[in-house]
């Protein structure tokens, strides 16, 4: 048996993962890394080895955590690289990128060594990989794949027949039912609101501090508040990121606000968010003002009827807040309603007669009972409406 016939029953392994071409010019790769240590044939025997050979086909929806596994997929996206601190003291890396198949999407872990391959741009959106690793419940829930340069293995690949991804897009309507499966969160929104950032010290990091910001997204199903740690509160930035503006995010996950319940969608090391031509429609469910009921979130357009001079409020736990009372009426002028400004809210430029929209306010009893008073703080947004 020739040589070119050995090589050839060795391809017929692999069970149409690379074409022969490139199997051929990464054999001669492997020769050239070993120095001339091994002849055609040992390098086409590894090369298969490291693309899988005889082993079953995988996709990605039948990959289940604890196994070790080895399938061929698409890259979609790919995160930048990350530091960390090991318990020893010494600094480890990683890497995420998000890859498919025609069955969905999977996020892999690449570790220490195989990080280089991001930093040197060699993972592009759009390639086609030969993975092996092990796989592992996810950050935030699901499974995820990692890939270490002694546990795994990692080849770009030239495929027989092009991998469709089957990408899959959550509405934000579903993302706030509680039977819906949350634990790898895709979206896309129109930026609604961009809130503040806030710098806080960590609890498990004595003398450390992290960063966290938040904006609020929506859709043409509802609209949801994106939670924003560390790095990437950059997105945020002035300049970067506009209210209208969409964006679409992989990789998040959800969960309840400890401060009123409500279902956010969490941004970490683990996630990716990026800008996109893509397009949403929105539309504000506005409440009439004869139509707010005690004790909800709503949204109202109304004209500024009445304007008060700003206030400071010393609270329980001493700290000085401003508020600023302001009346709005409805075009009718039959519905008048008191609303409380809050925070950085007060240095809003309004005037008697402005047209004006408050976005996501809390309606509550208004003091001494007099009819509904609204409230706009750290989660509401308010704009002037020019006619």
């Amino acid at each position: 048996m020739g040589e070119t016939t050995d090589i050839t029953a060795i391809y017929e392994r692999l069970g149409g993962r690379v074409t022969l071409d490139d199997f051929k010019a990464k054999i001669e790769e492997k020769v050239a890394t070993m120095g001339g240590l091994c002849d055609e044939e040992t390098a086409a025997l590894l090369v298969a080895q490291e693309l899988g050979a005889d082993s079953p086909v995988i996709r990605i929806e039948d990959i289940k955590p604890g196994d070790n596994v080895s399938f061929a997929c698409k890259v979609v996206s790919v995160s930048g690289v990350r530091e960390f601190s090991r318990e020893d003291g010494t600094t480890g890396m990683v890497a995420n990128i998000t890859v498919g198949d025609e069955t969905g999407t999977l996020r892999i872990s690449l570790w220490d060594e195989l990080v280089d391959v991001v930093k040197r741009g060699e993972i592009e959106a759009g390639q086609h990989l030969q993975i092996s690793g092990y796989a592992r419940d996810g950050y935030g829930g699901g499974v995820e794949v990692s890939v270490g340069s002694k546990t795994g293995h990692l080849e770009v690949v030239e495929p027989v027949q092009e991998i469709e991804v089957t990408e899959r897009w959550d509405l934000i309507a579903d993302l706030h039912k509680s039977e819906y499966n949350t634990a790898d969160v895709n979206v896309v929104g129109q930026v609604l609101h961009i809130g503040d950032v806030r710098t806080f010290v960590r609890k498990d990091k004595p003398g450390s501090t992290g960063r966290v910001g938040s904006i609020t997204i929506g859709d043409a199903t509802g609209k949801i508040r994106v939670v924003l740690w560390d790095d990437l509160v950059d997105f945020m930035a002035e300049g970067n990121l506009n209210a209208g503006d969409c964006i679409e995010i992989t990789g998040g996950y959800t969960r309840e606000n400890n401060y009123d319940g409500a279902t956010e969608i969490q941004i970490g090391d683990h996630s990716g968010i990026k800008k996109t031509d893509k397009k949403v429609d929105y539309a504000e469910n506005v409440t009439p003002l004869s139509d707010i009921g005690i004790d909800e979130t709503c949204t109202v357009v109304g004209y500024v009827t009445g304007l008060e001079e700003t206030k400071e409020i010393t609270r329980n736990d001493g700290k000085v807040s401003k508020v600023l009372n302001i009346h709005i009426s409805d075009e009718t002028g039959n519905n008048r309603v008191r609303v409380a400004l809050w925070g950085n809210h007060v240095d809003t430029a309004l005037d008697i007669g402005d047209k004006i929209q408050i976005i996501d306010c809390y309606a509550k009893s208004g003091w001494g009972g007099g009819g509904v008073e609204l409230s706009v703080g750290w989660k509401s947004s308010i704009r002037v409406i020019d006619d």
